[in-house]
């Protein structure tokens, strides 16, 4: 399969016109017996008036396939045609490239290297795409022309299974280690070709894990849906970098008298709770947070009630002045083990969470918990 790359300066028109030194697309078609002559005569008259390349003419006129095209192309442009429904994906090299790139361009990679990578496209003269992939990879291109629908649902079907059963997998494993400890918040921070996956609560964040992949805000929110778990969400983002705040739920049949402060995975929603005006899944609100947390997005509620009487705020966002708040948390300590690395013994979180705050408290007694838990950290 490997041969010299295109050179793309020689290259006139395609699916249109004339290549130098070349046979055109319609008689390459009539030369193999794919259409008639007939057929490339109405080609060329409904051309122009339609607005399309001889090619895209001719499959709108159902005198040819897009698959025919594709395939005569190659053989305009002298590249093999790759049968990619016999070519199975090579997930590491796959998950070097961003999967909008190789999803939009429908650009399947073969294999590669020291010094070459070869792929099969849609439209082997997409020189933008394949420059990109240049930059990535530091290596030359060698082209292949194949079926682009094809193409495209390979490498749905690919990014899909593979990104969606890990962060499946790996969000499962995350809500099994939380149970029974003051962590209630699962980060996700998109960027690339990688997914840094944090847990919050009481003050401390910790990272968990990384993986490889594109991945999207929709598919973080399917793994949730398919693992059966309810959750409040937060989204920032821009260009480079997607931002997303999960708060898994729980429904705790114990009535929680609001005002409430809750440090606990698996955060319940009392009757009656007042929430945030933001985007949530499954539910209209978010929880309230009366002051912001450093690096978190800032979430301001909106009632026409007085919002400390009837909110449930997490622990690490308890407005100051508050005489009489419910609290229902566990306490963090540093793990005796390990003093805060992570051992077998604290599950590998390197704190354990043996102790209860469960009555009343006031704001201040609980910031200066909260605080003082955040210092180990430091």
């Amino acid at each position: 399969m490997k041969r010299d790359n295109i050179n793309f300066d020689i290259i006139c028109e395609v699916c249109g016109g004339v290549m130098d030194k070349k046979k055109s697309i319609g008689e390459l078609l009539v030369e193999y017996g794919m259409i008639t002559a007939d057929d490339l005569d109405e080609g060329l008259k409904q051309q122009k008036a339609m607005g399309l390349k001889l090619g895209e003419t001719l499959i709108q006129l159902g005198k040819v396939r897009r698959e025919d095209i594709e395939w005569i192309l190659s053989k305009q442009l002298d590249i093999p045609f790759v049968m990619v429904e016999d070519v199975t994906p090579d997930a590491e090299l796959l998950s070097k490239f961003p999967s909008e790139l190789m999803i939009k361009n429908r650009i399947l990679p073969l294999y590669e290297d020291d010094r070459e990578i070869a792929v099969a496209a849609e439209d082997p003269l997409n020189q933008e795409a394949f420059a990109r992939i240049e930059r990535i990879s530091g290596k030359r291109v060698l082209i292949s022309s194949g079926c682009g629908e094809k193409i495209l649902s390979m490498l749905k079907e690919f990014y899909h299974k593979g990104v969606v059963s890990d962060l499946t997998e790996t969000i499962g494993n995350l809500v099994q280690t939380m149970k029974n400890t003051s962590f209630y918040r699962i980060d996700f921070l998109m960027a690339g070709q990688e997914c840094d996956i944090a847990i919050f609560g009481f003050g401390l964040l910790k990272k968990a894990a990384s993986l490889k992949g594109s991945f999207q805000k929709d598919q973080i929110y399917s793994a949730f849906a398919s693992l059966n778990i309810p959750c409040l969400y937060q989204e920032e983002g821009n260009s480079v970098t997607s931002f997303v705040s999960v708060y898994p739920l729980e429904s705790r049949p114990d009535p929680i008298t609001t005002p409430a402060v809750i440090g606990l995975f698996g955060l319940g929603v009392p009757h009656g709770t007042v929430f945030a005006d933001t985007p949530v899944r499954g539910l209209p609100m978010l929880f309230f947070a009366d002051r912001p947390v450093k690096g978190y997005p800032y979430v301001a509620a909106q009632s026409g009630h007085a919002v400390s009487r009837y909110t449930i705020f997490t622990v690490d966002t308890v407005p100051k002045g508050l005489q009489r708040i419910y609290v229902k948390a566990l306490l963090p300590e540093l793990c005796g083990a390990c003093r805060g690395a992570g051992c077998a013994h604290c599950n590998e979180l390197g704190y354990t969470f043996l102790q209860q705050m469960d009555g009343y408290f006031s704001s201040d007694e609980i910031i200066s918990r909260v605080d003082e838990v955040r210092s180990w950290q430091k």
